[in-house]
């Protein structure tokens, strides 16, 4: 999915193309990779590209970017400050010249050895990023606008589900109903992409297609789950391949 160009110009409001343009110059001047996450992600990708119903409405936009430290880190915050974006009381958090809340977390080399980061001064706010390599390395060129040209780099639904397993995995149990809700809609929409129904009917898929009774819907599941793991680096794998012994073992039992 990554070689193909989704275009959606036209479907989402002037404010937010102008956000996207933003933060896509400077992480180009800045020659920094970054992929759009979280339920803009979803919205842009199942919503807007492949005519899914919308789950609830966003306010923020959440950017994963691959930087190498801090001090990279506060070279791209300042640079969108100088382009207008405000700094807030959340460590993650700009606002837009519109208003509009950008979470932006950066991942890469500024990560320790099990994948977190500990947001500065104190390092007391720790964050996994497990999962977004992957999601960055495999990620969607997204058209919003035609005229100038304005592409940006989306998480695939493979890639969205690997964060929410992840957060579900991190979270405590009382706060998993969103995640349960978020895994739940990508399972369930998969099929909308057009391209996955007829991967269900290929030779190599058709047995579980039989499997499932011709259920479109949860052979498509099965799918996004093959997908989700010819993504997963080998550390996310491990840690998500817990769920299968444990609760939540339907989701991944074919991980």
């Amino acid at each position: 999915m990554t070689s193909t160009l989704l275009n959606i110009a036209g479907k989402i409001d002037s404010q937010t193309v102008k956000l996207f343009e933003s933060v896509c110059l400077v992480t180009s001047e800045l020659a920094l990779p970054y992929v759009v996450v979280g339920a803009t992600a979803r919205d842009l990708i199942l919503h807007h590209g492949h005519g899914a119903n919308i789950q609830r409405a966003t306010s923020d936009i959440d950017f994963a970017i691959e930087v190498s430290d801090w001090e990279s880190f506060a070279l791209l915050t300042n640079s969108l400050c100088r382009k207008g974006f405000k700094p807030s009381k959340v460590p993650q958090r700009l606002l837009s010249p519109d208003n509009i809340p950008v979470d932006i977390v950066p991942f890469g080399r500024i990560e320790d050895p099990e994948a977190s980061i500990a947001w500065p001064p104190d390092g007391d706010v720790v964050m996994s990023v497990l999962g977004f390599q992957e999601a960055c390395d495999h990620a969607e060129r997204v058209r919003i606008h035609n005229a100038p040209v304005i592409d940006i780099r989306v998480a695939t639904p493979p890639g969205m589900i690997l964060l929410k397993l992840i957060a579900w995995i991190d979270r405590a149990v009382d706060m998993r109903i969103k995640d349960a809700k978020d895994i739940a809609y990508l399972l369930s929409t998969y099929e909308k992409i057009s391209a996955v129904v007829d991967a269900g009917y290929d030779d190599s898929n058709i047995v579980h297609m039989e499997s499932y009774d011709w259920d479109v819907t949860q052979t498509c599941s099965f799918i996004l789950g093959q997908h989700a793991k010819s993504i997963a680096g080998k550390a996310t794998r491990k840690e998500i391949v817990k769920l299968a012994t444990g609760e939540g073992h339907t989701v991944v039992c074919n991980f």
